[in-house]
């Protein structure tokens, strides 16, 4: 076995604090979001291509069809992905509301913006740059998002 496999998705650098960020991130740019909706957060900050694409100031965010079309390589293993971060993102959902950012119920509703600055690092301001083309990425609906992000469920 490689060291890859072996490592599995945990290896302290996607942790819980990257994930509050990442989700209250895309929080602040819309009043609340679908439970749904919100597991697709993680799985799109933890690779770094996707992240950088996402961050990027000249990236024009053109929907879920035009994103996985134009640029599949960023998507080719988004399952495998999902499937990983699903316990970081159910944590990272419970701490947000338990710190008070988010409340839970029909879907995630912001209660307050987290202001994310350099003390945060640098990954977590990258992650808060490309939260606003993520948030209106999942704009769409979600069957269309899983679909296109080729999510089995």
């Amino acid at each position: 076995m490689s060291d890859k496999i072996n490592k599995g998705f945990w290896d302290g650098y996607n942790n819980i604090g990257i994930g509050v960020v990442a989700i209250a991130s895309v929080l602040n740019h819309q009043p609340s979001i679908s439970i749904p909706k919100a597991l697709l957060i993680i799985p799109m900050i933890v690779h770094r291509p996707t992240l950088a694409h996402m961050a990027h100031k000249t990236t024009l965010e053109r929907g879920s069809a035009a994103l996985t079309s134009g640029y599949p390589q960023l998507f080719v293993n988004f399952n495998e992905r999902f499937e990983s971060s699903l316990p970081l993102s159910v944590n990272s959902i419970q701490l947000l509301v338990h710190l008070g950012y988010a409340s839970l119920g029909e879907s995630l509703v912001r209660l307050k913006h987290l202001d994310v600055d350099i003390e945060f690092g640098q990954r977590a301001k990258k992650i808060d740059q490309a939260s606003e083309k993520i948030s209106e990425l999942l704009l769409e609906p979600e069957e269309e998002l899983y679909l296109n992000f080729r999510v089995q469920l």
